[in-house]
C-alpha cells in the first residue's frame, strides 16, 4: 500500500489557518496555559526540585489536554452532527469524554516510552558490567570515568533515533482518539506509512520559532531583562499559536491519511489502541 504523500507546505499552511480561526474560540483555556507558564517563569527556585514548579507544570499539562480536547472537538464537530460530545465549552473550557480519552492516550504512550527507556538503561548497565568483568577491572567505581560517561551518552543516540521514528509514526494518536471516540495510540501506525520525512519536517518547522527564542534565552550575552521579555514572548507564542498549529497540523495529516486508508482498505478506522 503506497498511501498518499503529504505536502509539507500544504500541512504548514493548513496548520496556520486552523490556529488563526480556532485559537480565538479557545482563548480561555489557552490563556490558562499562558498564566501557568508565566507563573513558572516568575517562581523563585532555591532547590533543585520546586514543589510549586512541579504543581504548575502538572496544571499546565492538564490544561494542555483540555485545550487539545477543545480544538479537536471543533475540528471533528461536523463529522458527528449534533453529538453533544463535540460541543465546545465557553472559550474552550470543558471536561468530558474526549478529554478523558486524550488523557488516557497520553498516559499510555508515556508509560510505554518509560518502559522502553527503563529497558534501554538496564541493557546499558548489564553491558557495562559485562565489559568490566571481561576486562578484569573489578567492581565498578562510584562514578563513571569521563570515557565511560561519553560512551553511555553515545549509547542513548540509538534510543533517541528510535523514539523519533516511533513518534513520527504514532503522532496522529491524539486527533484519532477524539475523532474515533476511543483511545488510539498505535492504531494510527499504518496511517503514517511512507510519510516519515514529511511529517518530521512539518513538526520541526513548526518548532523553529520556539527553538530560536529558547536559544536566545540560553545565550549568556542576553541581559536578564531581555531574557525575561523573550521568555514571556515565548509563552504567548506557545499558547496562542504553536499549540493550536500543532493541533491543526495533526488534524490535517489525520484527515488526509485516514481518507486514503479508508479508500484503499475499505476500513473506516482501527479497532483499538494497538491497531
Amino acid at each position: 500500500m503506497l498511501g498518499r504523500k503529504i505536502s509539507v507546505q500544504a500541512a504548514i499552511t493548513s496548520a496556520f489557518a486552523f490556529a488563526r480561526v480556532n485559537a480565538p474560540k479557545t482563548a480561555g483555556i489557552l490563556s490558562m496555559i499562558l498564566l501557568f507558564d508565566i507563573a513558572a517563569i516568575l517562581t523563585p527556585t532555591t532547590a533543585s526540585v520546586s514543589p510549586l514548579l512541579l504543581a504548575l507544570q502538572g496544571l499546565k499539562a492538564l490544561a494542555g489536554v483540555i485545550a487539545q480536547g477543545a480544538l479537536y472537538r471543533i475540528a471533528f464537530a461536523n463529522e458527528h452532527g449534533g453529538d453533544p460530545e463535540f460541543r465546545v465549552g465557553p472559550l474552550g473550557l470543558q471536561w468530558g469524554k474526549p478529554e478523558m480519552r486524550l488523557l488516557g492516550a497520553h498516559l499510555l504512550l508515556f508509560f510505554l516510552l518509560f518502559l522502553g527507556l527503563l529497558f534501554w538503561v538496564m541493557v546499558l548497565i548489564v553491558s557495562l558490567g559485562a565489559g568490566m568483568f571481561v576486562s578484569g577491572t573489578g567492581a565498578a567505581p562510584l562514578a563513571p570515568t569521563p570515557e565511560q560517561a561519553s560512551h553511555m551518552l553515545a549509547a542513548f543516540a540509538p534510543l533517541f533515533v528510535i523514539a523519533l521514528g516511533v513518534y513520527a509514526r504514532v503522532c496522529l494518536y491524539s486527533p484519532a482518539t477524539v475523532a474515533e471516540r476511543k483511545i488510539a495510540v498505535f492504531s494510527t501506525w499504518s496511517l503514517t506509512r511512507g510519510n516519515f520525512l514529511p511529517i518530521l519536517g512539518a513538526v520541526f518547522l513548526l518548532a523553529i520559532p520556539i527553538s530560536v527564542l529558547n536559544l536566545l534565552t540560553a545565550w549568556s550575552g542576553v541581559p536578564r531583562a531581555a531574557t525575561i521579555v523573550i521568555e514571556l514572548l515565548t509563552c504567548v507564542l506557545d499558547a496562542f499559536l504553536i499549540r493550536p498549529m500543532y493541533c491543526g497540523l495533526y488534524v490535517h495529516l489525520y484527515t488526509a491519511l485516514r481518507t486514503t486508508i479508508a479508500v484503499e482498505t475499505g476500513v473506516a478506522g482501527a479497532r483499538g489502541p494497538w491497531g
